[in-house]
């Protein structure tokens, strides 16, 4: 995905913005590959603010898409969020 999607300074500005993003390398890093259940690269797994699984993707996307499929995973966190904060609120 770096090679062809991660280069696009659009994508990295917007990643930059609203994402804490981390790389795994499989191998070195096969205890997360299990804990996040990822058996095919590349895999794009997107987590809210308390790890719980907001989006996946495996395979490749052109940046201008990961950015709106992104947007989507953004705003479904949100939503995730104010949903766990009026259940704490009753």
């Amino acid at each position: 995905m770096e090679a062809g999607t991660f280069p696009d300074a659009a994508l990295q500005q917007y990643i930059a913005k609203y994402f804490i993003p981390v790389k795994f390398i499989s191998g070195p890093d096969a205890e997360q590959f299990y804990r996040y259940a990822v058996f095919v690269e590349p895999t794009l797994v997107v987590l809210d603010a308390e790890a719980d699984e907001v989006y996946r993707k495996i395979g490749f996307f052109e940046a201008d898409l990961l950015i709106e499929q992104l947007e989507k995973a953004r705003k479904k966190a949100e939503r995730m969020a104010r949903k766990k904060e009026g259940v704490g609120n009753h």
